[in-house]
């Protein structure tokens, strides 16, 4: 758990619960940063010491505002076509890559092609469904979430020391670690034998996370 300074008020959402059915209770564990139950988009499953960088948009081939028609007459035609929108969304990756970025997480799909260029260059993909999830992974390595594929300066850039995915009972987990005692965000592994005693423990879990909070409360 974040350590609690003085004249500062504690969030309660800076501690996350993360419930994997199986084992024992007593199995639970702490982890000093974020988990996701998800996989990783594409081949590498592992970044150490990693810049990372947060678009809120999907990688993919930017499509037009608006609705246009191209007239191609020929073979040749069609291959350069193509071939441009390859080159611009490898051109995007590649300044990526510039920046030292080890890692990408974004908020909407990644395309196959985009996809091919990020394990050209040996970028992990991290896809994160929601939103608020999205925020907390940000507030964890620290970064700044972009709108559009863009360079990232290094103010923008967050860091994680490790990065990787991890099998917990069958269930995919990506975790976000660091190796620093406090961190912005603190995840609690629940495990437990049935939904109902893990939906017990989560509760008790928030009383105590929101007893805290009203103790710490700064008036």
């Amino acid at each position: 758990m974040q350590a609690y300074k003085e004249n500062s008020a504690f969030n309660v959402d800076n501690v996350r619960v993360c419930k994997i059915l199986g084992s024992g209770v007593l199995n639970s564990t702490v982890i000093k940063g974020m988990a996701l139950r998800r996989e990783v988009e594409g081949t590498i499953i592992r970044a150490s010491k990693a810049k990372i960088a947060l678009f809120s948009c999907p990688i993919d081939i930017s499509a037009t505002e608006t609705k246009g028609t191209v007239l191609i007459k020929n073979a040749e035609e069609l291959k350069s076509f193509s071939r441009g929108e390859e080159e611009l969304l490898e051109k995007q990756i590649k300044s990526i890559v510039d920046a030292g970025v080890k890692v990408v997480v974004c908020g909407g799909k990644v395309g196959e092609m985009a996809l091919h260029f990020l394990n050209k260059y040996e970028i992990m993909a991290v896809r994160v469904l929601s939103k608020f999830d999205l925020r907390r992974v940000a507030k964890t390595v620290g970064g700044t979430v972009l709108a559009k594929i863009v360079q990232p300066s290094p103010e923008e850039l967050g860091y994680c020391d490790n990065v990787y995915v991890d099998e917990i009972g069958d269930v995919p987990i990506i975790l976000f670690k660091q190796d620093k005692e406090e961190g912005a965000i603190t995840t609690i592994m629940v495990r437990g034998s049935t939904d109902n005693i893990m939906d017990d423990i989560e509760r008790a879990i928030d009383d105590g996370v929101n007893n805290f909070k009203a103790l710490t409360k700064v008036f």
